[in-house]
Order: structure tokens, then sequence, then C-alpha cells
């Protein structure tokens, strides 16, 4: 079954746009334009998708993530950063991968308080990429290497589902204090995988790269339901609002040509789609 996500907000044209997270407590949701540097502050109203607010970053930034403290963890390609309620800025560490080709992908604060965070070099060159665990302390422990493009992650229990782009799967790990272990089951996904989410059932919703839709996965790894999007370049979603039934889908017109451009007018858009599924709570403590 496939169904077509609503008309865009038509106030975003995002160059990479990416990391939705809902946070219920602000009735806020936040969207960031990695190398615009910047992160936008919207609300989910009826379904609909208002802007209220943006802030500007002092680097390419991966991910922001909100916390329960009224703050957000930055992911930038300069280190990981601290931005409290009022603003200020505090550095936790510099990216534990050294070198200035390396930048912040995608991230989640995992149910352990820590920042999961990807890096990868903009090259995007394979076995260059890695995944981490950063504490509010600045100690990081490296989960995994020789990746190309660290990218969609969630847990579900002591599951740890994981995309490793360009590669068309997602992968399954154990998880637990000590780190991951990897298992032989694996999704195999028809299209570059992006951005992921697991609902409140512990189904899988895809974002897919240069496929401009949105796979929904049954426990059993089969797909269930698409959701289309009028742009190519499918990059992460969240669900939102008071019920958590709303499915915000981040998109992005980098690496599009003029031509593309002219065809695909909302390319950059951000989406939304009232699921029959609900959303879970991200998490919010970093410590």
């Amino acid at each position: 079954m496939t169904e077509q996500a609503s008309s865009p907000t038509g106030i975003f044209s995002l160059e990479l746009g990416e990391g939705p997270v809902w946070n219920p407590a602000k009735n806020q949701l936040s969207i960031i334009d990695i190398f615009a540097r910047t992160v936008h502050l919207l609300k989910v109203q009826d379904g609909e998708i208002i802007k209220t607010d943006s802030f500007d970053c002092e680097g390419d930034v991966g991910a922001a993530l909100p916390t329960s403290d009224g703050g957000f963890v930055l992911c930038l390609n300069t280190g990981i950063f601290f931005r409290d309620s009022d603003g200020q800025i505090t550095k936790i560490c510099d990216l534990p991968v050294k070198g200035s080709e390396f930048r912040c992908n995608d991230a989640k604060l995992g149910p352990d308080g820590k920042l999961w965070v990807g890096i990868m070099d903009y090259e995007a060159s394979s076995g260059r990429g890695s995944l981490w665990r950063i504490g509010r302390n600045g100690q990081y422990q490296m989960l995994l290497d020789n990746l190309t493009i660290p990218n969609g992650m969630d847990w579900w229990h002591d599951e740890f589902w994981f995309v490793d782009g360009p590669a068309e799967q997602i992968s399954l790990y154990k998880w637990s204090e000590s780190g991951l272990e990897a298992t032989s089951r694996k999704i195999p996904t028809n299209g570059t995988p992006d951005g992921l989410t697991i609902d409140s059932k512990g189904e899988i919703w895809l974002s897919l790269w240069g496929e401009g839709r949105v796979d929904h996965f049954d426990s059993s790894g089969k797909v269930i339901e698409s959701v289309s999007v009028a742009s190519p370049h499918s990059t992460s979603l969240c669900f939102a609002g008071e019920k958590l039934n709303t499915l915000v889908m981040t998109s992005a017109k980098f690496a599009m040509k003029a031509e593309d451009l002219e065809t695909f007018e909302n390319a950059g858009d951000v989406f939304s789609y009232q699921a029959n599924s609900l959303g879970r709570a991200s998490h919010f403590d970093f410590n």
C-alpha cells in the first residue's frame, strides 16, 4: 500500500534537511539543515507544521538533540557541544576522529543517557566512518568502525537497528553498557537507506535517499506500507504531535542538478503524514 504525504510546509527549502526530533515537553519539533548550519524550531498543530524560530551553529551540524533540561546537544564538525536553555554554548569534547575532513552525521540520545553519533568524512569514503558513544563528561567509546555513512539508528529493548549507507540493508545489533554485538539479521531495503525510527509496536519506518519515499516494515521485515514524498531525497523522520501520530519527514536538494530542481520544486521541504501507527517518545536524558 502506497500513500502520499501531505503538501509540504512551504516554509522550507533545505539544502540537507535532517534529524527531526519531537519534544513533547515543549510541543516543539526541531530539524537541522546540515551545511546551512541551522537548527529550525517548529510546532505541530492539528497535523500542520508551523515554524516558530531557528538558531545558527558554529559549524556543520549533523544533529541537534533536545535534552530534558531544556538544552540541545549539538554534533558539529568542530566537536560536540551543549547549548543550554539560555543559548550559552559549552564544549563537551573534540570529535574522537581527528582531521578537518570529518563531520558528524546522524545521532540520537540513547536509552543509556549517552550520545550515539556517527562520524564520516566529507567524501563518504568507504571504511572511514565510525559510530561512537559519548557521555556528558566528554568520555567516548567507539562502537563500530570501518563504516561508510553511519546513518539511521534506533533501539527496541536490547535491540539496536542501524544503517550504514549506502549498503541497502538495516542491520540488527544487541546492545548493552559494554557495547554492541553483531547478529546475522539484516533487513534488505529497496533503495539506499537513510534515517529511521521505530514505532510503539517495534516496527521500523525508513527514509530512502533517492527514492522519494518512506517504507514501513513489520516485525518480520516485510514492507507493509509506503509513503511517497514530492522530493527524491527523503532523509529522515520522526513521529510528532500530541498523539505521536503525525509522521514528519525531512528531505534535501543536496547534490541535485538544476534541471532536477526545476522538476522537483518541493525538494528540500518538510512533509507530514497522518499515520495509523503511533510513535514513541525520544530519549532526552544526557549524562
